[in-house]
């Protein structure tokens, strides 16, 4: 029998509430009449607007040019003409300039023949240059080996959310292709593949799909061997810092990169997506998302263009049975209330959810009862409780040596709290001022020089 890897400390067992969705395969959306494309990074930095009031942009065509090595590459989700050009509100309480794009004009790609490039033959560089080239990876992303270790991320264990679930169960041998590429380029000692444990159809799908490249006589890009590798599904396993401490035995330490210890995690949908821009060529215009909560009529999993409004995400779903308490762009624990249902779909985005008054356990904050459920659940073995009375206090100097910049936002925290405590945003509020405080003193220490 296959070991099951388990979390070392902390972590929670969680109501899936994926019973709904799990089970329905990926359909594709319907395309907005108006995509609103952001020109901003998952970080929130924004990019070069490429593109002027008036213009035709072709699918697929260039119209957001990242600044410098830590930027992406952003592309028109449909052909069209360009509208208008303004700033909007997005999740994460930014704003960014966005561009409004009008359906017009033929595909370049939809309803064509998908071409099916040969790979295997490139080189280094030229893979490198297409993965930048089509906005799936910047000049940050760990494109160069070798590596000791390659993981491919298969967990998904926010509640509701199963997106990444049906990636595995339906594309995985477009996964394998991209594990291959991802292999060319980083050259590492060992592949490893994580699963949850109970994720039965997505591990069938992993041997069907080896077997058949097997059967099929490939080299498999550097022929090295893929491991795949059973987890625990306890909230928050699938973190990168969890897996390299479960598969490399090593802690990440804040300011302490993932390069320099040799290691490289790699999520399944990136996966897919390393796959589409080197074998089909195709820049990332879409993302696969679940919708899900009470409050819609029919929870699926879409795939969207990235800029379809979230208005139009409720339509293709059969609108709403009861009115949301909160719509949140991504899971429960680490994803983003909106306020606005003309939020576009961004290419960070897994899931949207509708959630009733029925599923939100909202109460007014009490004090602290120091019933240490907080310490207990913490993954990372922190003191929650006293890193919030810290910075409460604006103790944040005392915070950072309390290990504060190790807390991971996972929020298992706040989720046990019978006081309703918001620690996580405490925490967010109190690295905030913390990075500050380490600039200050930064400059401080270089003007003495």
């Amino acid at each position: 029998m296959n070991r099951v890897f388990r979390l070392p400390r902390g972590g929670l067992y969680l109501n899936s509430q994926k019973d709904s969705v799990k089970d329905l395969p990926i359909r594709n959306a319907v395309l907005p009449p108006i995509a609103v494309v952001p020109m901003v990074q998952p970080d929130g930095n924004e990019v070069s607007c490429l593109v002027n009031v008036g213009d035709f942009v072709p699918e697929g065509g260039l119209i957001g040019k990242g600044k410098g090595k830590h930027s992406l590459h952003i592309h028109a989700p449909i052909p069209g003409t360009v509208r208008d050009i303004r700033r909007i509100p997005l999740p994460k309480g930014i704003e960014a300039s966005a561009v409004f794009i009008e359906l017009g004009g033929e595909f370049d790609r939809l309803g064509k023949k998908e071409v099916v490039y040969p790979w295997r033959s490139l080189s280094h560089r030229e893979l490198k240059t297409l993965l930048i080239e089509k906005g799936i990876a910047d000049g940050s992303f760990p494109l160069d080996g070798p590596v000791e270790l390659l993981l491919i991320n298969g967990m998904e264990l926010e509640p509701y959310v199963c997106s990444r679930y049906r990636i595995l169960v339906e594309r995985f041998d477009a996964i394998l292709e991209g594990i291959r590429i991802l292999q060319k380029l980083l050259d590492p000692a060992r592949t490893l593949v994580v699963l949850e444990d109970r994720a039965q159809q997505a591990q069938k799908s992993f041997w069907t799909s080896l077997s058949k490249e097997q059967m099929q006589d490939k080299e498999g890009g550097s022929g090295k061997e893929i491991e795949l590798v059973q987890l625990e599904g306890k909230y928050p396993a699938g973190d990168a810092e969890q897996l390299v401490r479960i598969f490399f035995h090593q802690n990440v330490e804040p300011g302490r990169s993932l390069v320099e210890m040799g290691v490289t995690v790699v999520e399944v949908d990136t996966t897919l997506s390393v796959y589409e821009g080197v074998a089909l060529r195709k820049p990332l215009m879409e993302r696969i998302i679940t919708v899900g909560g009470k409050a819609i009529k029919r929870p699926a999993n879409l795939k969207v263009r990235i800029g379809t409004p979230i208005i139009d995400i409720i339509t293709e779903c059969g609108g709403l049975v009861h009115p949301p308490l909160k719509v949140v762009c991504g899971g429960p624990f680490r994803g983003f209330g909106i306020f606005d249902l003309r939020t576009p779909v961004t290419r960070d985005i897994s899931g949207i959810l509708f959630l009733t008054k029925d599923e939100i356990h909202s109460s007014a904050r009490t004090p602290c009862i120091n019933c240490g459920k907080c310490i207990e659940v913490c993954p990372e073995g922190l003191h929650p409780a006293k890193l919030f009375k810290l910075i409460d206090h604006g103790y944040f100097r005392e915070a950072l040596d309390d290990s504060l910049m190790r807390c991971t936002e996972c929020g298992c925290c706040s989720f046990v709290c019978p006081a309703r405590i918001p620690l996580v945003q405490g925490f967010q509020v109190g690295k905030l001022h913390a990075a500050k405080l380490l600039h200050a003193n930064s400059s401080k220490d270089q003007s003495h020089g």
